[in-house]
C-alpha cells in the first residue's frame, strides 16, 4: 500500500475509513473502534496509550469530516475501496447485544440524585478537577453516587451530564449538571489521578411493561395530584419551578419512567422537606415493579404528614400569617408583641 503510516489504522493496518480523532489525538477507522466497545467495557480505552475512552455506541464515535476529506482527496483509489469493502460488509446491527448496557464511568462521589434533577457543583478537589477534564474530553458525562454508612460509595447511582462548565482563575470547575440513567456498579477501581473508575451496568429500556407495573402507575396518580394540592397551597412558586424542571410527567404505560419522576417530584433539590428520602432505595431497587413500591410507600407517608399539617389549627394561622403582605405582617407582629407585653408585664420586665 502507497499510503504514508500516519495515515494506516493501527488496528486493522489499512488506510483509514471514516476516521475517527480520540481525545488523546489518535485517529482509528470508525468501524475499528466500534468492534473494541463491543467486546466489552474492559476495550474501551484507546487501543494505543490506553486513556479512557467515553463511548457505548457507534453513534457516539464522529468522523472528523476534514480528515475524511483529506484522505479521499489524497488517496483516492484507496479510500474508494475502502467504502465499497464497508459498504459490502455493512450488516444490520442489533440493539443492545454488544455488552449488557456495560461501560466504564469514572466516580464522583458525592449524594444521590435522580434522573431529570439538576445540581451545581464547586469541583476544587484535584482529583475531581481531573475527572472533569477527562469527562469534557469525552462525552461530558460521569458517575454520581453517595455515601454509604460506612463512609464508601454506594453501588447504585447515576449517569451524570455535564450542561454547563465554567473555570475560574485558581483552577476550580463551577458545573452545571443533569442526572440521566440509573446504573449499578459492577466493579471499581482507584485511578491513578485519583477518582474511582467503575465498571456500570445500565437497565434495559423497558419494552412492553407487565400489566400490574402499569396498574400500579396508574393507582399513583391521584395520590400524586393531591400531593401537588398541598404542595400548591403553601408553596405554589417552588412546586412550579420543581415541574419545569422534571418537565412533563411520563405515561404509565412507562411505569419505570414514570416512578422515577414520581421520586423526583416527592425529593427535589432543594427539598421540600415533606417526604421521607426515596433517592437511596429508587436508585437501588432491582426491578420496575420494587422501585414503583419505594414510590408508593414514600408518596403514602408524605400524605399522612400533610393531611395532618393541613388539619392543624395552629398550621392555618401560621400560613395564613405568612400569606400576608409584608407591611401587614410586620404590623400583626407588633400589635402581638404589645399585647403579649401589656398581658404580661412583670414577665416583659425580668
Amino acid at each position: 500500500m502507497s499510503t504514508n503510516e500516519d495515515f494506516v489504522c493501527a488496528l486493522c493496518h489499512e488506510l483509514i475509513y471514516e476516521p475517527v480523532v480520540l481525545p488523546c489525538s489518535h485517529a482509528f477507522c470508525r468501524a475499528c473502534l466500534v468492534d473494541c466497545l463491543h467486546r466489552g467495557p474492559s476495550s474501551r480505552r484507546c487501543p494505543l496509550c490506553r486513556k479512557l475512552l467515553h463511548a457505548t455506541s457507534k453513534e457516539d464515535l464522529i468522523p472528523c469530516a476534514a480528515f475524511a476529506t483529506l484522505l479521499a482527496e489524497r488517496f483516492p483509489e484507496e479510500y474508494a475501496s475502502r467504502a465499497a469493502a464497508e459498504k459490502a460488509a455493512a450488516e444490520p446491527e442489533t440493539e443492545g447485544s454488544a455488552s449488557d448496557g456495560q461501560e466504564e464511568l469514572p466516580l464522583f462521589v458525592l449524594e444521590s440524585i435522580l434522573p431529570l434533577q439538576r445540581l451545581h457543583l464547586n469541583v476544587f478537589e484535584p482529583r475531581y478537577r481531573a475527572l472533569v477534564r477527562v469527562a469534557l474530553q469525552s462525552g461530558r458525562r460521569f458517575g454520581l453516587v453517595g455515601f454509604d454508612v460506612s463512609g464508601s460509595h454506594l453501588k447504585h447511582g447515576v449517569e451524570a451530564v455535564i450542561e454547563v462548565c465554567e473555570q475560574t482563575h485558581d483552577g476550580r470547575f463551577q458545573l452545571q449538571i443533569v442526572a440521566s440513567r440509573p446504573f449499578k456498579i459492577l466493579e471499581a477501581s482507584l485511578h491513578e489521578s485519583g477518582y474511582l473508575l467503575a465498571t456500570v451496568r445500565f437497565p434495559t429500556t423497558e419494552k412492553v411493561p407487565a400489566s400490574e407495573e402499569v396498574e400500579t402507575a396508574e393507582s399513583l396518580l391521584p395520590d400524586l395530584e393531591e400531593w401537588q394540592g398541598f404542595v400548591r397551597a403553601e408553596r405554589p412558586h417552588q412546586l412550579e419551578g420543581i415541574l419545569r424542571q422534571l418537565g412533563p410527567r411520563p405515561p404509565c404505560t412507562q411505569p419505570g419512567a414514570m416512578a422515577l419522576w414520581a421520586a423526583a417530584l416527592l425529593n427535589p433539590l432543594p427539598p421540600l422537606g415533606v417526604a421521607p428520602e426515596l433517592r437511596v432505595d429508587v436508585l437501588a431497587a432491582e426491578s420496575v415493579a420494587a422501585r414503583l413500591q419505594v414510590v408508593k410507600r414514600g408518596l403514602k407517608a408524605s400524605l399522612e404528614h400533610l393531611r395532618l399539617l393541613a388539619n392543624s389549627p395552629a398550621r392555618r394561622w401560621i400560613l395564613m400569617f405568612t400569606r400576608l403582605p409584608a407591611p401587614v405582617a410586620l404590623t400583626a407582629v407588633v400589635v402581638v408583641a404589645c399585647i403579649v407585653s401589656a398581658a404580661f408585664p412583670g414577665q416583659a420586665r425580668s
